[in-house]
C-alpha cells in the first residue's frame, strides 16, 4: 500500500470530519433553508389550512388529552393542560428529530448520488423543518396557556439555553441516525416502535411529581424526562432539577462524540448505502 493511499484513508476517517462537513453546510444556508421551506409547502399544498394543519393537529391532541386525562391527576385543569401543552411540543421536537434523522439521507438519495454537496445540508434542512414545525406548535401552546391564565416569570429565560441545547443536539442526532439507518434499514422500524412507547413512559400526559415508586424511577431513568423538564419547568415558573441539566449535558456530549465517530467511519460509504 502506498503512502498516498494510507494518507487518504486516514484523512477520510479523521474525527473532525463531521465538523468540517457541518461548517461547509452552514456556509450554504440559503440552499437548505430553501429546501426546507419548499418541502413544507409541498407537504400541505392544495389543503385549505396549509401549514396551519400543524398547529391544528397539535391543538386537537392537547385539548383531547386535557379533556380525558385531567381527572386522573390531582393538579388543577389549567396546570395539567399547560403541563401537557408544553411537554408535548417539546417531546414532538425531540423525537421528531430522531425519526426524521432515520430518513434524512435516504430521502435525499438522488441528490447525494448526483451532486457534490456537503451531507450536512440535508441535516440542516431537516432540522430547520423541525424548527418550523416546533415554532407553530409552540405558538399554539402559548395561545392555549395564555388563555388559561399563564403568565411568564423570570424563570422563563432558563428555557432559552435548553432550546439552544435541543437545536445543537438535533444536528448531531440527525447526522448520526441518518448514517446508521442508511446502513441498517431496520433502525427506522425499531425507532418507530420505540417512539410509540416513549410517549407513555415520558411524563407528557401524566405529571412526574405525582408519581413515586417504580413509575417515578422509570421517569428518572428515561433521558427524555430530563430534556423535557429543562424546557418545560422554566416556562411553568420553576427551576429544573440540577440532575436534569446534568443528564442532558452528559448525554449531549455522548451524542456528539458518537456522531463524530460514526461520521469518521461511515460518511465516505454513504453514497453506496442510500
Amino acid at each position: 500500500m502506498s503512502v498516498t493511499t494510507v494518507n487518504s484513508s486516514a484523512a477520510a476517517t479523521r474525527p473532525t470530519l463531521i465538523f468540517e462537513d457541518l461548517a461547509a453546510g452552514m456556509r450554504m444556508s440559503q440552499v437548505w433553508r430553501a429546501f426546507a421551506w419548499d418541502e413544507m409547502q409541498n407537504r400541505y399544498r392544495r389543503s385549505v389550512l396549509g401549514l396551519l394543519w400543524i398547529a391544528a393537529a397539535y391543538f386537537i391532541f392537547v385539548v383531547g388529552v386535557g379533556f380525558f386525562f385531567t381527572g386522573f391527576s390531582s393538579a388543577t385543569t389549567s396546570f395539567f393542560i399547560t403541563y401537557v401543552a408544553l411537554g408535548y411540543a417539546t417531546f414532538q421536537f425531540l423525537m421528531g428529530n430522531v425519526t426524521d434523522g432515520c430518513q434524512v439521507f435516504t430521502s435525499s438519495a438522488s441528490w447525494i448520488k448526483s451532486a457534490a454537496l456537503p451531507y450536512s445540508i440535508y441535516v440542516y434542512k431537516s432540522v430547520f423543518r423541525s424548527l418550523l414545525t416546533f415554532g407553530l406548535q409552540f405558538a399554539m401552546a402559548l395561545a392555549i396557556i395564555l388563555y388559561l391564565g399563564w403568565r411568564p416569570t423570570w424563570h422563563a429565560v432558563l428555557a432559552i439555553p435548553a432550546l439552544g441545547l435541543f437545536i445543537l443536539d438535533a444536528v448531531a442526532i440527525q447526522y448520526l441516525f441518518g448514517l446508521v439507518a442508511a446502513r441498517f434499514r431496520d433502525v427506522i422500524h425499531l425507532v418507530g416502535a420505540i417512539t410509540r412507547l416513549l410517549i407513555f413512559v415520558t411524563p407528557i400526559i401524566w405529571v412526574r411529581e405525582e408519581q413515586g415508586g417504580m413509575r417515578g424511577l422509570i421517569a428518572d431513568v428515561n433521558p427524555l424526562t430530563h430534556f423535557v423538564e429543562i424546557f418545560r419547568h422554566p416556562l411553568m415558573g420553576a427551576e429544573p432539577r440540577q440532575l436534569s441539566w446534568a443528564v442532558a449535558l452528559a448525554l449531549s456530549a455522548v451524542i456528539w462524540l458518537v456522531a463524530a465517530a460514526a461520521a469518521a467511519r461511515m460518511k465516505r460509504r454513504l453514497p453506496f448505502w442510500v
